[in-house]
């Protein structure tokens, strides 16, 4: 069985929408009337949180994570974080990790995993571990850094799990050497579909969750039926009784 970590099937083509998933999957959703907040799917869980880069998008508030976090209808608290691709200043610094800390209380308070982002951001996240050790689990997604971070994170007590996508298939060294060095009950496979398409496509699509697992056998020498058994395995653990 295969597991995406990271999708967003509402930003997918609809013609896309309309095929079988390849994968149960973890879809991230970042607006209240998003339609995956309510499919109703068991092979669909859903994440729910604000993104650094839209804070201020209209509809999206703490206080809709909170109802959705009560409800039961997420899995997940997420994708947040920290995103300084475009440029820092202090008072985005402070935005995002005050958004961050509240997003955090909440995941706790109703024992979430969290789904994080980071763009250049890496070094606020190691100054998050006291918040982030308390959390059920946390799915760095896309993971952005180096094994030696990420046994970093672990070692602080973080119940981390580092997601690989796309990269992986277009040979980024430090992805790879990521993957191949963290320990293996602790990596997940994503697409973040429709975004970080490979190499000469305008975007990704579900379907590329099978490459993406193809090439994680690869690199890790591990036949495919093999890793999907252990990966389904790690998303068992993080998402009790979901999958």
């Amino acid at each position: 069985m295969l597991f995406d970590a990271h999708i967003h099937l509402s930003e997918i083509p609809k013609v896309e929408q309309g095929r079988p998933l390849p994968a149960s999957v973890l879809t991230s959703a970042h607006d209240p009337e998003d339609p995956s907040l309510s499919l109703g799917d068991p092979a669909v869980l859903c994440s729910y949180g604000l993104h650094p880069l839209w804070l201020d998008a209209p509809g999206r508030s703490l206080e809709t994570l909170v109802k959705l976090s009560a409800s039961g209808q997420i899995s997940a608290v997420g994708e947040f974080g920290f995103d300084f691709y475009h440029g820092r200043d202090r008072e985005k610094e402070k935005k995002q990790r005050d958004f961050f800390h509240a997003q955090c209380v909440i995941a706790e308070r109703y024992r979430l995993p969290v789904v994080l982002h980071a763009r250049r951001g890496m070094a606020e996240l190691f100054n998050e571990t006291t918040l982030l050790k308390k959390l059920s689990a946390v799915i760095f997604h896309c993971y952005p850094g180096t094994a030696e971070e990420g046994q970093a994170f672990l070692k602080r007590g973080v119940n981390g799990f580092f997601s690989f996508g796309t990269p992986i298939i277009k040979n980024y060294p430090r992805a790879i050497a990521a993957l191949k060095r963290l320990p293996l009950d602790r990596i997940l496979f994503e697409t973040d579909a429709p975004f970080q398409p490979p190499h000469g496509r305008e975007m990704s699509l579900p379907i590329d969750i099978v490459t993406v697992y193809e090439k994680g056998s690869e690199l890790l020498s591990i036949p495919r039926p093999e890793l999907e058994h252990i990966v389904w395995g790690t998303a068992q653990g993080i998402f009790p009784g979901r999958l």
